[in-house]
């Protein structure tokens, strides 16, 4: 039994998935303690897997980027001018991985001493071959800030440098909501994993350290439990939610990723799947016959707006308190028209032939929909949340960042050192490298709890290898090297 759960914009969803499943639906404002509780009814909590998503940390965050107060420490080494993107320290890590310059600790202190500040992050040039002047800092910096509230740029890998700091300040922004909704998960549900925006799931662990992977992890989820309830491996999921209507294309039984998304005008190292969205939904308020967004809880629901809800339940369906909602005199065909005219147009520009219709509002718009829109369509049972499906059947996945120096005797995994898996001076091959990358990987899976089955193909994101050639002599091989366990669906589909 796996339990999977999806807080979104409006709603938060819930599904358990055994040999059946059961799903439950919240409004947001019973809270996640709301629906773990209602979990708890149906299974253990503590006994069972657990994996959340959750866009809402992030999104809240992004639309008040400059109200939280962040500190960003960069250590980029001599000769290079970073003071644009936040206070230059002493101290450098070269390409090698060799601490060439230590840290000034009263250079940190007389930051602090001149202001206060909400987060800290914290960014070496070359943190992911060693991250210890990261680690260093921290220590200092937890004299002043929390640790949750501090982020150390090697937690989210690769080698741009502007791309990884900023990636760095949206962590730290971020950081503690993410740290504080994972203690009252944990009250309930003990260890758990968090769902990524690339549709694989990680350990609550390895997620506060990088909250950004969370990043659209909910138009991934929809579009996982999209093709695992209807078997549909390309088509072009349209989830109508309450406050929007996302449009994610699958290809080959996965979404479609987008990889380096610019946040707040810059660009990060962000991974997630590449999703259009349309800013109505169930909870849009329609105002003169007209969508507007601005969203409230429908009539039908015990609310006061006129909303999108209520103009179906108007056109003769029967949503929730159906009656209420008639009650209003409103020109529901022209606000209908609007919506199905708009999300037409977005099939028709994304490109496609078949949707699959999920969210609250399916049955009621999709058909229109695909008919405007000139395409087949398929409404799956469960749904109203197929977003929680896809998060109860994702698999494990994790991205490794590997450096090899055999000349050093030196290897850094996610720029933690450790000892050289070859022999000093070695001079492995290629696959001998790559064959040390991938069992690594798995290796750190397995430490976090994830079984066999649970893991998908590795993949070799990046590759570079080169030998060390001194006096003529071969002195060893140094190699850079991504892998990465694809995310994807742990069962085959119903």
């Amino acid at each position: 039994m796996i339990i999977g759960i999806d807080v979104g914009g409006t709603n938060t969803d819930a599904a358990i998935v055994s040999d059946e499943i059961k799903t439950i639906k919240l409004p947001n404002e019973a809270g996640i303690g709301g629906i773990l509780k209602e979990i708890s009814k149906e299974a253990n909590l503590i006994e069972e897997k657990v994996v959340v998503s959750t866009s809402w940390p992030l999104n809240l965050i992004i639309s008040k980027f400059s109200e939280s107060r962040t500190l960003s420490l960069v250590i980029p080494g001599p000769g290079l001018n970073y003071s644009e993107y936040g206070e230059v320290l002493k101290g450098y890590v070269n390409h090698r991985g060799d601490v060439v310059e230590d840290i000034d600790e009263y250079e940190i202190a007389a930051i602090f001493r001149e202001n206060s500040y909400d987060n800290v992050a914290i960014s070496s040039k070359f943190s992911v071959r060693n991250g210890s002047l990261e680690d260093r800092v921290a220590e200092i910096v937890r004299n002043y800030v929390e640790d949750y509230r501090i982020a150390l740029s090697h937690y989210a890998g690769g080698m741009n440098y502007p791309a990884r700091i900023h990636t760095t300040v949206v962590n730290a922004k971020i950081r503690e909501t993410v740290y504080r909704l994972t203690e009252l998960i944990k009250a309930y549900a003990g260890d758990f994993y968090y769902f990524k925006g690339d549709g694989g799931i990680v350990p609550y662990t390895i997620a506060l350290n990088n909250p950004s992977e969370l990043y659209n992890s909910s138009p991934a989820a929809v579009a996982l439990g999209a093709v695992y309830l209807t078997g549909e491996k390309n088509a072009l999921v349209v989830d109508i939610g309450g406050t929007s209507t996302d449009f994610v294309e699958v290809i080959d039984g996965m979404p479609k990723i987008v990889e380096g998304i610019e946040l707040a005008g810059r660009k990060t190292l962000i991974r997630c799947v590449d999703s259009v969205s349309i800013p109505f939904g169930g909870d849009s308020v329609v105002e003169n016959g007209k969508l507007v967004p601005v969203c409230s809880k429908p009539i039908a629901f015990g609310g006061e707006s006129f909303t999108l809800t209520d103009a179906l339940n108007c056109a003769g369906y029967e949503i929730g308190d159906y009656r209420s909602s008639r009650k209003y005199e409103c020109d529901v065909e022209k606000a209908l028209n609007q919506f199905v005219s708009l999300a037409a147009t977005t099939v028709r520009e994304i490109g496609c032939k078949k949707i699959v219709g999920t969210g609250y509002l399916a049955p009621y718009l999709i058909p229109e929909v695909a008919k405007a829109a000139g395409v087949e369509y398929v409404i799956p049972d469960h749904y109203e949340s197929a977003n929680a499906v896809g998060v109860a059947v994702s698999r494990v996945s994790l991205t490794l960042y590997v450096r090899i120096d055999t000349e050093k005797c030196f290897a850094a995994y996610n720029g933690h050192t450790e000892s050289c898996p070859f022999k000093p001076g070695s001079l492995p091959d290629d696959e001998q490298i790559l064959e040390v990358a991938k069992e690594k990987v798995v290796e750190v899976a397995k430490k976090f709890g994830a079984s066999e089955e649970e893991l998908g193909k590795v993949r070799t994101v990046y590759f570079n290898s080169f030998t060390v050639v001194r006096g003529g002599m071969k002195r060893g091989v140094i190699a850079d090297v991504i892998v990465q366990i694809e995310p994807g669906i742990r069962y085959g589909g119903l």
